[in-house]
């Protein structure tokens, strides 16, 4: 049950709210804690991870305490850095210690050093580079002054641990969440009626689109070495990879925020349209919002951020997606994938100016529809660029790394002189990878049904309870009947859960 969208979780969640709504309200906050743990427990091969993720809340939680007590500058970084420590050794031992490891056993290899061996690759506790980053920024907080060390570490830990959040984020910040979760809202029914419809959303997103897209994508990335693909259907499962990726990503979210509104609770949106962006700037705007603006104030502001020249900000960028391209795994690929990410902002950044003078003589840009439309198509495309590194990472099954993504880079160019010289191919070409006429037409409707929803600028749930009766509940049992007719249930992981 450590993924939103197994079998057991429907039934989970049913049972903690029927629960939790019997409860007096001060003792709601107790119950969601020993719920969350539950949730940690049920997975065996994670269940003895538990002490860790105790740890971690009853490390910071002291910490923060004695941060606020001490008065010496000096004693008071050393406290910080102490706490930091072990939050981030532990991150690190578990999830990079092997890939490090490996790395330098290579390097000693080659230099004729024999008799080191590997380091182990060890199994990292699930959701450990979220509750680490939310303790982490708790502390760092405090340290600031920017918040109050919280009393009552059974509302610490629950923060910390709280299970909507642990699996795939948001990451959330004790200013935001840590003093909704001490005092629940009584129930209410437009509330409750409008997380319930969030995480459907999110099922409907994750079932009928990211697992649909996803048995086309990993029929080609899954034998790359194989089946000979050439560029056309290497640039094709890239494209959908990038759809998936957000669809998948985005519907763990959806029922997070959803089951945090059950509750009460009001959690980060952690996309805002991303793909709809019409710069690259803009897309990590919109793009993993709670990470992103996490790297942005606890390591981009304090490395010297944009305030130290050009020059300065180029570097701080390019390292700061390093660690995010590592945060999202232990892979040499994730590397290249954060650095690729960067210095395409950092190019963006320093053509600025150039750019608008050009768009100001380019007349397919007088049009605003069609000037957005290739803005956005070009910001998708170089998207999907870093993510064919993304996707090729050893942190997927299967994978070879960087060896993948080279291939097909070296083979993004063959192949297209088949689209017109034998055109009846193109089609069994596509029913070998799972993009049959009733797939196409599936997920035409599907993400058409998406993007639609999710123009508005408030987030769906909030505009679909606005809506008539008569358009609400028809959208309800469609979803459920898309789900039963068209749902691909065979991978109930997130992508974003392993990380």
């Amino acid at each position: 049950m450590s993924s939103f969208f197994s079998v057991a979780f429907p039934v989970f969640f049913a049972g903690v709210c029927l629960v939790y709504f019997v409860l007096p309200r001060a003792v709601r906050p107790f119950w969601l804690l020993v719920c969350s743990w539950l949730f940690y427990l049920y997975d065996p091969q994670n269940a003895g991870f538990i002490v860790l993720l105790a740890g971690a809340s009853i490390v910071t939680w002291a910490a923060a305490l004695v941060l606020e007590r001490l008065q010496s500058r000096s004693a008071r970084r050393i406290c910080l850095a102490v706490t930091l420590f072990l939050c981030f050794g532990c991150l690190f031992y578990y999830k990079y210690f092997g890939f490090f490891g490996e790395a330098l056993s290579g390097l000693l290899r080659a230099a004729g050093l024999r008799g080191f061996a590997a380091a182990p690759s060890l199994l990292a506790p699930v959701g450990i580079s979220y509750f680490t980053f939310a303790a982490a920024g708790y502390v760092i907080d405090v340290y600031r002054g920017k918040y109050r060390a919280e009393r009552n570490p059974l509302y610490y830990a629950l923060f910390v641990g709280f299970f909507p959040c642990i699996v795939t984020g948001p990451i959330e910040r004790a200013p935001g969440l840590l003093s909704q979760l001490k005092s629940p809202p009584p129930f209410e029914y437009h509330r409750v009626a409008g997380g319930l419809f969030r995480i459907l959303w999110g099922f409907f997103k994750k079932f009928v689109i990211a697992n649909t897209l996803g048995g086309v994508v990993d029929a080609v990335y899954g034998n790359l070495q194989y089946r000979g693909y050439t560029g056309p259907v290497l640039l094709l499962a890239s494209l959908l990879y990038t759809y998936q990726l957000y669809c998948d990503f985005s519907a763990g979210c959806d029922v997070a925020i959803g089951a945090g509104t059950v509750f009460g609770f009001t959690l980060t949106e952690n996309f805002r349209q991303p793909l709809r962006a019409a710069s690259f700037t803009a897309l990590w705007r919109r793009w993993h919002i709670s990470l992103t603006s996490w790297f942005r104030d606890y390591l981009y502001i304090p490395l010297g951020g944009n305030r130290k020249g050009a020059l300065r900000r180029n570097l701080n960028q390019l390292f700061v997606f390093l660690v995010s391209g590592l945060w999202h795994g232990a892979s040499l690929s994730m590397a290249v994938w954060g650095l690729l990410n960067g210095a395409y902002l950092c190019i963006g950044k320093a053509t600025e100016g150039a750019r608008l003078r050009l768009a100001r003589r380019n007349p397919l840009y007088r049009l605003r529809p069609a000037k957005r439309a290739i803005q956005c198509v070009i910001v998708y495309l170089l998207f999907t660029s870093c993510i064919v590194f993304f996707r090729a990472s050893e942190v997927f099954p299967g994978s070879a790394g960087l060896q993948d993504a080279l291939y097909v880079y070296a083979h993004l160019f063959t192949g297209w002189d088949s689209l017109f010289a034998a055109p009846a191919s193109v089609g069994r070409v596509l029913a070998s990878i799972g993009l049959t006429w009733q797939t196409v037409i599936v997920l035409c409707f599907g993400i058409a049904v998406v993007e639609t929803l999710e123009s508005a600028p408030a987030p769906v749930s909030r505009v679909i309870r606005k809506a008539p009766i008569v358009l609400r509940w028809p959208l309800y049992y469609a979803l459920c009947l898309a789900m039963l007719l068209f749902g691909s249930f065979a991978n109930s992981g997130s992508i974003y859960g392993r990380f």
